[in-house]
């Protein structure tokens, strides 16, 4: 099964035929028959009921389309967070947080990288001294710690 099958897939079941899937796709009518029928053999399915006027979604094009749609949106952020890591604008904050009441601090953090997406976060939760150690190492970009740390 490829990307493009699923597709062709959905645009004809958003379009309504293969012809006006193809005029929106920008393609040949073959193009998108032959690679939709090839998606039906790959998969054991029949997703369209295929009239002289109309097409329309079977019972089992109807089941299929959602989880269609699902891997398309992934893979388009797969793209996005590619082109963003190539382009340096999205990365890592690696963090050492405390236990407790910094759990509401955590789910700021993860809260914050899923809104922007500008980039993800990395908690290690480990003891104070080895989040000290870490981020002396390079290994944490930050780290939280009560009370005053312990000299090095």
């Amino acid at each position: 099964m490829e990307l493009r099958q699923l597709r062709y897939f959905v645009a004809v079941a958003e379009h309504g035929g293969f012809g006006r899937a193809a005029a929106g796709l920008g393609i040949v009518q073959s193009a998108v028959s032959t690679q939709v029928r090839r998606l039906e053999r790959q998969l054991g399915l029949v997703l369209f009921d295929r009239g002289p006027r109309q097409t329309v979604l079977t019972a089992q094009g109807e089941a299929l389309l959602p989880q269609a749609r699902s891997v398309l949106e992934a893979a388009d952020r797969t793209r996005t967070l590619a082109a963003e890591l190539v382009g340096g604008s999205a990365g890592l904050l690696r963090l050492g947080p405390v236990r407790g009441p910094g759990e509401r601090t955590n789910l700021l953090l993860h809260r914050l990288a899923d809104d922007t997406r500008a980039f993800r976060v990395a908690l290690r939760h480990v003891p104070a001294a080895e989040r000290l150690r870490l981020l002396r190492d390079g290994e944490l970009d930050a780290a939280f710690v009560r009370g005053e740390p312990a000299p090095p």
